[in-house]
């Protein structure tokens, strides 16, 4: 029988994507699964196509960057399930930008995505969560191992995710909540995947070779194996455990090679004058 039989997940950010695939992921495995994001035409078409297949799921449209969206999602997930076994928080929006050329509020914009976004679920689901000794899942990125040029607000807010995960680990000891992060790397896009340029604008994805590339099930699998293990951290791919040994143990090395890739791409991201 499955680890995930008959528990209760909620996936944030679940309308596309790496929350997509999660969510569907956890279907497979016989979990009953609650969909959320704040695009509700894209939360239904999935949740119709989740439920053309047969699976246990219900969507709830909410902001989590919003304390009283995260106690309605909660709320809604215990009338339709009675309980909460798992919360991933997976939301939160990119940019792709200098520092220097952004806009105030963009980066106060990705900082509460990535941030509030994560943290006010957690804190909403944690009584629930408490009772059932359960998992809280915080999904962050190779940029939250090293700052990375043009992600600066980005890997600030994919960064403060280690730190949330760590106190709550040590605060919830003795709880029998298992807390876990998710270091995701370079992962195949949905085609209308987009972040924010440094007025806000919603602009393609950069281009990534494939090679570098995990695909979404790739991601979820190792998601869902992490919470199966109930370990604290997890780092995807070849290219980001190799990242994390060098940062690591060669921080300058690490620094100077992400300067010069920078410096080979022609500042393609710098806003021209």
């Amino acid at each position: 029988m499955s680890y995930f039989k008959n528990k209760t997940a909620i996936v944030t950010g679940s309308g596309m994507g790496i929350g997509r695939a999660i969510a569907l992921e956890l279907c497979k495995q016989g979990a009953h699964v609650v969909l959320n994001g704040r695009n509700e035409e894209r939360l239904e078409k999935t949740r119709q196509t989740f439920l053309a297949s047969g699976y246990s799921v219900i969507a709830v449209g909410a902001d989590v960057t919003q304390i009283s969206a995260c106690n309605d999602l909660i709320q809604k997930t215990i009338e339709a399930f009675g309980k909460v076994d798992i919360l991933i928080t997976n939301a939160g929006v990119s940019m792709s930008e200098y520092f220097e050329n952004l806009d105030s509020k963009v980066f106060a914009q990705v900082i509460e995505s990535n941030i509030h976004g994560s943290a006010f679920p957690a804190l909403s689901a944690l009584p629930a969560i408490k009772t059932s000794k359960g998992s809280i899942v915080f999904i962050s990125s190779a940029a939250g191992l090293v700052g990375l040029p043009t992600a600066s607000a980005y890997s600030a807010g994919k960064m403060a995710l280690t730190a949330l995960a760590q106190s709550l680990r040590i605060e919830l000891s003795n709880s029998g909540i298992h807390i876990g992060v998710v270091h995701v790397g370079f992962t195949k896009n949905d085609d209308d995947k987009r972040v924010l340029n440094a007025k806000g604008e919603l602009i393609p994805v950069a281009h990534r070779p494939a090679y570098l590339q995990q695909t979404q099930e790739e991601v979820a699998k190792a998601v869902l194996d992490l919470i199966r293990k109930r370990r604290f951290k997890s780092i995807l791919s070849v290219v980001g455990k190799l990242n994390a040994f060098a940062i690591r143990y060669f921080p300058g090395l690490v620094l100077s090679i992400i300067s010069y890739s920078q410096k080979r791409m022609g500042n393609v991201y710098k806003s021209k004058s």
